[in-house]
């Protein structure tokens, strides 16, 4: 694939605006757009979208950084100043999608909307600045795997190559592995949240459950080939988050069908009590 460009995409009054930021504001603009496509589609009020996303937005931007910073925490301490610099990179997904979710969790619920039924609208919108926001990577010449001798292989800066590596010039482009799964996985969803409120089967926050356990498990296994993980343990600490999402999707898809099974049965053993 092609070489990387030049992190700083053009500079504004001395102001560099690099390439990472561009990607990353391309992402939002995208999955606010699909998600405003698919609420619409699925009922509810696309406008409330363009209320929200600049929130969440917010509390995803904070996320990725504190838990990017907790697990680089020994480099931060002695560079203080460093930790609220993103330009240059240092988001990590994982965080940007707890605090994201938790955030638009609050702001439904102080909205009176309906948390799962967004999720439905909201998620393959997420899929979506994810698949665009990874090229980010891509121009900064991080998030690369192994050496690979793959025709796609991607070229990497001697000062960026891993110390083992050094003499390697080309890895497995692991942010292009996760930028298209993630695109298919958006195109899955939003054919899936269109569905479900016809269906008989699929309920309300299905969509978030598919796509914790599909971006959990991806994710698991790029990780396994990535070459500047950080660390939580004797583990990359994406392995434990990967884990926690795959198990929280599973919950959200057996425990509504589960406990509505249970209310069925009790209901019914109680008729045939004497």
């Amino acid at each position: 694939m092609p070489s990387p460009p030049d992190p700083v995409a053009f500079s504004i009054a001395g102001i560099d605006v690099r390439w990472y930021a561009l990607f990353m504001l391309a992402g939002v603009i995208c999955g606010v757009w699909l998600t405003r496509v698919l609420a619409a589609r699925v009922g509810l009020d696309p406008d409330w979208v363009l209320d929200a996303a600049p929130w969440v937005v917010l509390f995803s931007i904070l996320g990725a950084r504190a838990y990017y910073v907790a697990l680089r925490s020994g480099y931060f301490l002695d560079r203080p100043w460093e930790a609220i610099n993103i330009r240059l990179g240092g988001l990590s997904f994982h965080g940007a999608l707890v605090a994201g979710t938790l955030g638009f969790a609050v702001l439904c619920w102080r909205s009176r909307q309906p948390f799962f039924r967004w999720t439905d609208a909201v998620i393959p919108g997420v899929a979506l600045a994810q698949a665009i926001g990874r090229w980010g990577n891509w121009a900064n010449q991080e998030a690369f795997g192994t050496p690979t001798n793959a025709p796609w292989g991607l070229w990497i800066d001697p000062g960026q190559r891993p110390a083992a590596f050094a003499d390697v010039d080309r890895f497995h482009p692991t942010f292009l592995y996760e930028s298209l799964f993630n695109l298919t996985n958006a195109l899955a969803l939003a054919w899936l949240a269109i569905r479900i409120p016809g269906s008989k089967w699929l309920k309300h926050g299905d969509v978030l459950a598919f796509y914790l356990m599909s971006y959990g498990l991806a994710r698991f296994l790029i990780e396994r080939i990535r070459t500047d993980s950080l660390y939580l343990g004797p583990l990359p600490a994406a392995y434990w988050l990967s884990w926690g999402l795959i198990a929280t999707g599973i919950a959200l898809l057996v425990y509504p069908r589960w406990s509505k099974r249970l209310d069925s049965a009790l209901q019914a053993a109680s008729t045939k009590a004497p």
